[in-house]
């Protein structure tokens, strides 16, 4: 009986083993997102920062990906310490490029559009600048009205910098939270991880995964869909 009890014992231990492993693979190493119809969006992007470590954009090249995006600057003044390396490889290798400033709620939004100008300057992009407004993990005490205007401001100051306009980019919740009915006019960049993205406005890009593994890649890399077809991007690519 005793044998026997060991028996079920270590069945039941070795189970639960096996299955935390399994558990614990699935959350951190099995790409996480959704798979969309590439016969209906077939234009594929990336978005990368420092996060991702070491980037080999040649081997990248191989693996039709179609943009890419970067990650420049945060708050008033974080750089990406990948930023410049990332650029000229990005270049070198000649995909079509933007850049991206994460914005912190609890900062000034000039301030923040100076550090992002300061850093973007007299580099080569394709794609329209984008400010990244997220909520999450995004600590403030100021109001849902006060962050929509440090938005504005950034926004503002960096159109008038530019004399180009900017694209927002943000997740499903924080869209209808801090932008919709407040930068209607502006194109937006969406995450979500729904079968289509819940939003009226017509999107230009969707996240769709937060994981995506690619060879040459050390660590994961968001995944992009843009909305149209190859001669619509070609179309955009020339605005």
């Amino acid at each position: 009986m005793k044998k026997k009890g060991c028996l079920i014992l270590g069945i039941s231990v070795t189970s639960l083993i096996i299955i935390g492993v399994i558990v614990l693979y699935r959350m951190f190493f099995i790409p996480h997102g959704i798979n969309i119809d590439k016969d209906k969006y077939p234009v594929t992007g990336i978005d990368i920062s420092a996060h991702t470590g070491k980037v080999d954009f040649e081997e990248i090249q191989k693996q039709n990906i179609d943009f890419v995006y970067l990650k420049a600057t945060e708050g008033e003044n974080f750089v990406d310490p990948k930023f410049e390396e990332n650029y000229k490889n990005v270049i070198k290798n000649k995909f079509p490029v933007g850049f991206y400033h994460f914005f912190r709620f609890n900062k000034d939004g000039v301030v923040q559009a100076h550090n992002f100008l300061q850093n973007i300057k007299d580099k080569e992009t394709h794609l329209p600048l984008v400010i990244d407004v997220e909520e999450w993990g995004n600590l403030s005490s100021k109001s849902q009205e006060e962050v929509v205007s440090e938005i504005s401001k950034f926004i503002n100051t960096v159109e008038n910098s530019t004399q180009s306009k900017i694209m927002i980019y943000s997740n499903e919740s924080s869209y209808k939270k801090y932008i919709e009915g407040n930068f209607d006019n502006k194109e937006v960049w969406i995450c979500s991880f729904s079968k289509k993205p819940n939003i009226e406005k017509e999107w230009v890009f969707w996240q769709h995964s937060h994981k995506g593994k690619l060879d040459g890649a050390d660590g994961w890399v968001d995944i992009n869909t843009f909305n149209g077809t190859y001669d619509e991007w070609n179309k955009y690519l020339k605005k």
